[in-house]
């Protein structure tokens, strides 16, 4: 029945991919993928480094019930709790004048953040103020209760969360988060951070290609991308064909195009690149939601300096020592203020991984290796040097996700002008439809998932949505089709579509 729709999807990200294996898996075979780059995977990046594996993208599956990223792998046991425990026990903080910090200090700071976090889903509906606000608000309300150290490192302990909240957002800053917003986010029960016992976040994609299904075929998805393919225009005119357009100078043509890329491509690219232009309501929906930038740097060390019961360092800045330390840097130094967290990572025992978000992140992606490296070291050196004897790391990886222009960011967050705006994820994914009801452009990735944005299992849940909108059309459409004489270019094709639908009758599939 659906052997001769050409469908072409645009990204080979989580969605696309997802989206791609829906559609072969039931029976479309004229399915292209055009990506950018040169693999698959998207914001989902495993690289081969220093003993094993590291993600330069998306690193765990985020909790179980409701996450089909969880459901997919769990099914071939491929998936473990991560050493980064969530309770953060593991975690160490020292001062910016090298002294560590009483874990009895620490453990109630994260107490709090955690009480805050679990009762926020309730209170935050009617805030209409930023997360940023709503955060600060709440925190000096339970500080007052429990004042578990003095106001001042209260404060300084306040802009350590700023910063770590700024990396799970992917913002510039949490005043620029709708707090009312994030109560359209759900989180899945279960553990939140679980990692692919070494194979690395691309298993994921052999997963959907039914690569540990014995009993399925597996999907020639490789067979369907064609790389280093740049969309230039999309052309959605006519009645009835998608003219695509790409940097190569081809052109192709499709009944359906999905289109997967990220929301930092779509601001810097719609005007140019749909013909004729989105609808309004998808353009205020591009220009609200917003779009941020978290890298990671990856360091290997000759050998774990830490002890086992560390998995975490985390850097406090003293109002007056930030201070010093910007003004007598080297110019082009004061980055490295920002530098507040390092992770241990699973499988990996010799590599310690740093984060930045923000205009911060944006500013080192420009910055050669070596001073990056040095910076870094030089940050541990400061605030753990007294504790630990650190020698210099022998390597370093990175991401640059907002100087690549296949992505220009890394994942999506509601602001407060979308609250103004009064658009929503869902704005994003409405499909365009032609005049005779036929869903002739579509929307997938994260950012069009009502509840699950940021995330790769709302990628894939975004990529199966639209692939079974498709589905759900030809199913709806072709009975109807053969019943009013459709013109097969055959007999035997109509033969085919015939038995094909006594079949899916028979199985009550329609």
């Amino acid at each position: 029945m659906f052997k001769d729709v050409q469908v072409l999807i645009v990204g080979a990200g989580a969605a696309g991919i997802a989206a791609a294996c829906r559609l072969l898996d039931q029976g479309f075979q004229n399915v292209r993928v055009f990506e950018a780059g040169d693999r698959i995977g998207g914001r989902v990046h495993t690289v081969e480094f220093a003993d094993n594996v590291v993600e330069l993208g998306a690193e765990y599956v985020h909790g179980e019930r409701g996450n089909i990223s969880y459901e997919l792998a769990s099914r071939h046991n491929l998936l473990e709790g991560s050493n980064l425990l969530t309770n953060t026990e593991k975690w160490m903080f020292a001062d910016s004048q090298g002294e560590i910090i009483p874990r009895e200090q620490s453990t109630e700071l994260l107490n709090i953040y955690h009480e805050i976090y679990t009762v926020m889903p309730n209170k935050i509906t009617d805030f209409e103020g930023s997360f940023g606000e709503y955060f600060t608000q709440e925190y000096y309300k339970a500080f007052k209760e429990n004042p578990f150290t003095n106001f001042t490192r209260a404060e300084e302990f306040l802009e350590w969360i700023c910063k770590y909240e700024s990396i799970i957002e992917s913002c510039d800053s949490w005043s620029e988060v709708s707090a009312s917003g994030l109560a359209e986010y759900w989180t899945c029960e279960g553990n939140p951070l679980l990692n692919w016992k070494g194979r690395g976040y691309k298993t994921l994609f052999e997963v959907l290609m039914n690569k540990f299904t014995l009993a399925a075929i597996e999907l020639p998805l490789l067979e369907k991308v064609d790389f280093k393919k740049v969309v230039s225009s999309i052309d959605y005119s006519s009645k009835n064909r998608i003219t695509i357009r790409t940097t190569d100078n081809s052109e192709h043509n499709a009944d359906h195009v999905i289109f997967t890329p990220s929301l930092g491509v779509l601001k810097e690219q719609h005007s140019n690149l749909f013909t004729p232009p989105l609808p309004e309501l998808k353009r205020r929906a591009i220009q609200g939601l917003g779009f941020g930038t978290v890298d990671k740097i990856i360091f290997e060390f000759p050998y774990k300096w830490w002890p086992e019961d560390i998995a975490g360092f985390n850097l406090v800045w003293s109002k007056e020592d930030k201070t010093k330390f910007v003004q007598s840097s080297d110019k082009g130094n004061e980055w490295l203020a920002d530098v507040f967290h390092f992770s241990t990572i699973d499988h990996q025992p010799r590599l310690l991984s740093g984060w930045l978000t923000g205009p911060c992140a944006k500013h080192v992606e420009d910055l050669n290796d070596s001073t990056v490296l040095d910076g870094f070291y030089d940050m541990l050196q400061r605030f753990f040097s007294k504790k630990f004897d650190i020698p210099k790391p022998i390597n370093m990886i990175r991401s640059k996700w907002n100087q690549n222009k296949h992505f220009r960011g890394s994942y999506s967050f509601r602001t407060l002008e979308s609250k103004n705006l009064d658009i929503w994820a869902k704005d994003l994914a409405e499909p365009i439809i032609n005049p005779t009801g036929k869903p002739v452009l579509l929307f997938g990735g994260e950012a069009t998932h009502e509840h699950y944005y940021s995330t790769v299992h709302g990628a894939v849940e975004s990529g199966i949505r639209e692939a079974d909108r498709l589905i759900e059309y030809y199913r709806k459409r072709k009975p109807q089709l053969l019943r009013s004489g459709y013109p097969f270019q055959s007999a035997d094709d109509a033969e085919h579509e015939f038995l094909y639908i006594l079949n899916c009758k028979q199985r009550n599939t329609i």
